[in-house]
């Protein structure tokens, strides 16, 4: 009985990372090509920001936050590291950072230890907020 709910739970995550591969593909239909480091302006919302940490052939691993100013400090929040797979047509959530540090001065490493539950609701809350982008009128 559970490697049967656990398949379906690996078939539902599965397809959850092609949804937001295609909204992924919405907000930066140029990915491949994009610079390093390029900010989206939409009227009336704050910026989102887009930075490239890792790029290969067949996956790139973006970052992708608003900045808000407290005091003289930018706390990026959210700050989501989406890995996607050009090759496969998914992107995966694989972590959301709290904001304490800049981006440039995180150590990366990769989730192969989250459980499903985590990865669940890392990728669940991705989608509603690649929506949100979206609907904010960004675009890269």
């Amino acid at each position: 009985m559970s490697h049967t709910i656990n398949r379906q739970r690996n078939r539902d995550l599965h397809r959850l990372n092609e949804i937001n591969y295609q909204l992924i593909s919405k907000l930066i239909p140029n990915l491949r090509h994009m610079n390093e480091s390029v900010v989206s302006l939409a009227l009336n919302v704050s910026d989102l920001h887009l930075q490239i940490i890792e790029r290969s052939p067949y996956t790139t691993v973006i970052s992708l936050t608003h900045e808000f100013m407290a005091g003289s400090a930018r706390i990026p929040a959210p700050d989501l590291w989406v890995r996607v797979c050009h090759d496969a047509m998914v992107a995966e959530a694989i972590a959301n950072q709290d904001g304490a540090s800049p981006a440039h001065a995180r150590i990366y490493t990769w989730h192969k230890g989250l459980d499903a539950d985590v990865k669940w609701s890392l990728n669940t809350f991705a989608e509603k907020w690649l929506k949100q982008c979206l609907k904010q009128g960004h675009q890269f």
